[in-house]
């Protein structure tokens, strides 16, 4: 039998999480460990890991956030908005080799249950790599902003109201 559990994410999860974000994404979308560290401290409760038999299969980084313009790709965020009006789906990844499990959208459902509960009205996310049909299937929709160019030619900014 299969065990998945999401948890929250710990700083030694990080080895795990870089090794992931390699597997993922091509050289120009990778993130520091440094810059991903800052966004988990800053938001400790709103970043998981997902383990499949006690391995790290996936992560999702998110934080809360103001306006339709996105964070900057591999910077440090110092602080977060102290005013936030959206939860921000910042990155999230599944490893190769347990894609098949739903363990996307396990984590996607629990950022959702978890701003609502927080009180967000609106989630937001920037897409990319073509994932834009991949979100639109969990109800986000392109939202018409600017984006920063480290996010790719196809980036996509997206929203979903909850």
């Amino acid at each position: 039998m299969i065990s998945r559990k999401i948890r929250l994410m710990h700083p030694d999860d990080f080895t795990a999480i870089l090794a992931l974000q390699s597997d993922c994404y091509p050289t120009a979308l990778i993130e520091s460990a440094h810059a991903l560290q800052q966004k988990q401290q800053l938001a400790p409760h709103s970043s998981w890991v997902i383990t499949l038999n006690e391995q790290v299969s996936g992560y999702l980084f998110c934080h809360p956030w103001l306006g339709e313009k996105p964070p900057a790709l591999n910077c440090q965020l110092k602080q977060l908005p102290e005013t936030t009006d959206r939860f921000y789906i910042h990155d999230l990844a599944i490893s190769p080799r347990a894609r098949g499990n739903k363990l996307a959208e396990q984590l996607i459902h629990h950022a959702i249950e978890w701003a609502i509960h927080a009180n967000f009205s609106q989630i937001m996310l920037v897409a990319v790599l073509g994932a834009d049909h991949f979100w639109r299937k969990h109800q986000f929709s392109p939202l018409a902003t600017s984006l920063p160019a480290a996010y790719g030619e196809n980036a996509v900014c997206m929203l979903r109201q909850l």
